[in-house]
């Protein structure tokens, strides 16, 4: 049985002898052409270089013989040209038998033997024709020229034989360069198609039936058992195979087994869905609706027949409640996160009817991938009518409370300002503290009745805003002069920072003032005597920004989110009021279409922060 490792071994042999024939057969190539190309430099060239040496020095003896023809015995026997003469002679036969030595080409010794006797003659010629002999000059240098020319007539014969065995060489080589050149390109292209062939062959013998495997392992993932391979190898794969092929069979043989449980788990799931009064909806990872009930068919007026399957965004485009379900998931903003979920309104048989919208994700846990899945989203409409009927009756039983506490409490406040006349008669130092007192309470009670009755009209609606082009330097007037009694007890340093062109905004002067005065009189009582607080406007994009600037003890940032919820008070809590002031103020602020923020760090100080559109 071939296995994975014996494959990846076969392939790498067979890689590495490609290799090492490539190798080899270029080593032979080039070693035959160094072979060639090294005999035509030490042989050849060695002989032209003799053979120019030979005539050079041929030159030499040949020149002193001339000039000293007519010179006489003397001028012959001169001893320093003679030695010229005899220096030439000697490095001549000295070449002529390194060329003895050297004989290469077939016809080379005949020449070289001719060489020696020409050479010789040469010498005896020399001899014969020595001043003392009847000859004419002229006579004796034709004779000696004709032996001289013989002799340079044989060094050249040597000269171009060897020239020419060194160009037949060359081309030789060159021939050889071709060859190689062409042998190893073959030889080179059937390697790299032969080792492509390899590459793109081998790799998927063993990766094609691994990611088959993959493939079908992500179906046996997906709850998808009737899977098999077909693999037929007798290697580590094909074992992996068969046993995969076992597993599914049985998985499969498992689910068949408990499907018709989990056919009645569903039908009882779907029986406990239908019988809440709450609307239900779900939607697939794709957004299709996979289940109604019928408290969202007979809301939305559509049969839950016609809703299964349809994607929810096609349904929104011609229903107005499916719209607002799924806006929060088209929004990518499941509800309840970052702000409060406002009711749905729907009126049914002449009933005002009130839902809570809630979208969750659905998600369970993929033990093969081993995280979590998405699958679909949950969304509910619960119905809160019972409960908004009970908050509505409170609030208006709270402002009626409120408005039957306001007649008794201006009686309290006006006899205490009886008191306090001394006209009425004079009050000692004990009286006239608790006259302070009850006044302070009065004041705190005067305070929490405002807030309380300001919280009831906007719980029940009924914010009455009288919008108009506003100067905002106008809003931070009316505020500091409201608060101008308490700036000075407390001797806060007021300090503004207004920008200059600010446009008019579109707002209520009665409920921005409000707003600003609340936020500036909450800075004054968290400053210490004698602090700086900075009131301001600056430009924006879309209108104005006011913001109140604190040295106070500043707010913790997981405060920071709730600190305009209801009936909340962070950090050191204040005795004058029930934590409804900001709350108030950010519902004003929406109610003009702008919005309200804090920036703070603890021991730091605040900024709090409101923006309203331009005119």
């Amino acid at each position: 049985m071939k296995t994975i490792k014996s494959k990846i071994f076969i392939g790498l042999t067979f890689l590495f002898t490609v290799i090492f024939l490539l190798s080899l057969m270029g080593i032979i190539f080039v070693r035959q052409l160094s072979s060639q190309s090294r005999g035509t430099i030490v042989d050849n060239y060695s002989t032209v270089d003799y053979m120019m040496n030979m005539l050079r020095h041929l030159d030499d003896m040949y020149s002193w013989q001339r000039k000293n023809f007519d010179a006489g015995k003397s001028a012959v026997e001169d001893s320093l040209s003679r030695s010229t003469y005899d220096l030439a002679r000697e490095e001549f036969e000295k070449n002529l038998q390194l060329e003895t030595d050297n004989i290469t080409e077939a016809g080379e010794a005949e020449l070289v033997n001719e060489l020696h006797a020409d050479y010789r003659n040469y010498l005896n010629t020399f001899e014969k024709l020595l001043p003392g002999q009847d000859l004419e000059p002229a006579v004796r240098e034709s004779i000696l020229r004709e032996a001289y020319l013989e002799v340079r007539f044989s060094i050249l014969e040597i000269y171009e034989m060897n020239m020419a065995a060194i160009l037949n060489r060359n081309q030789q080589a060159q021939q050889t360069a071709r060859d190689v050149t062409i042998y190893m390109s073959v030889i080179g292209f059937c390697s790299i198609v032969i080792t492509l062939f390899f590459l793109f062959t081998f790799p998927g013998k063993i990766v094609k039936p691994v990611n088959a495997l993959t493939e079908k392992i992500k179906a046996i993932s997906e709850r998808n058992y009737n899977q098999q391979l077909q693999i037929d190898s007798q290697d580590e794969i094909g074992e992996l195979a068969r046993a995969f092929n076992i597993m599914a069979a049985r998985l499969h043989e498992y689910e068949e087994k408990h499907i018709d449980q989990l056919l009645f788990e569903k039908k009882r799931m779907e029986s406990l869905v239908q019988s809440l009064h709450d609307g239900v909806l779900v939607l697939d990872e794709q957004r299709r609706i996979v289940l109604a009930n019928p408290t969202i068919s007979e809301l939305t007026h559509l049969k839950s027949e016609e809703l299964l399957s349809l994607y929810a965004p096609d349904v929104a485009a011609r229903n107005d409640l499916v719209r607002e379900m799924i806006q929060p998931i088209m929004n990518a903003k499941p509800p309840g996160e970052g702000e409060e979920q406002n009711l749905i309104r729907i009126v049914k048989d002449n009933r005002e009817m009130f839902f809570k919208l809630e979208t969750s994700e659905i998600k369970i846990y993929s033990e093969a991938l081993r995280q979590e899945r998405f699958i679909g989203y949950l969304i509910l409409l619960r119905n809160v009518t019972h409960y908004q009927e009970r908050d509505t009756a409170k609030t208006n039983l709270l402002a009626t409370v409120l408005h039957e506490l306001k007649t008794p409490l201006s009686s309290i406040n006006l006899s205490l300002k009886l008191l306090e006349d001394t006209r009425m008669g004079k009050l000692n130092e004990e009286q006239q503290n608790v006259v302070k007192s009850l006044r302070q309470q009065g004041n705190r009670l005067s305070r929490v009745i405002k807030e309380l009755l300001e919280y009831s009209q906007i719980e029940s609606g009924n914010i009455r805003l009288k919008f108009s082009p506003v100067r905002p330097d106008d809003v931070i007037d009316l505020a500091v002069s409201a608060l101008m009694m308490l700036i000075g007890e407390k001797e806060i340093q007021l300090e503004t920072d207004i920008e200059e062109g600010l446009p008019a905004i579109h707002a209520d002067i009665e409920k921005t003032v409000w707003v600003l005065v609340n936020i500036l009189s909450n800075a004054i009582r968290y400053s210490q005597k004698g602090d700086t607080i900075n009131i301001g406007l600056k430009a924006e994009p879309e209108g104005v920004r006011f913001f109140v600037s604190d040295s106070g003890p500043g707010i913790a940032e997981e405060d920071q989110a709730k600190l305009f919820q209801r009936y909340v008070q962070v950090g050191q809590k204040s005795q004058q009021g029930w934590g409804l002031g900001l709350a108030i103020s950010k519902e004003f602020v929406q109610a003009q279409g702008g919005k309200i923020w804090v920036e703070s760090e603890v021991g730091r100080g605040s900024t709090f922060s409101f923006s309203l559109p331009r005119v």
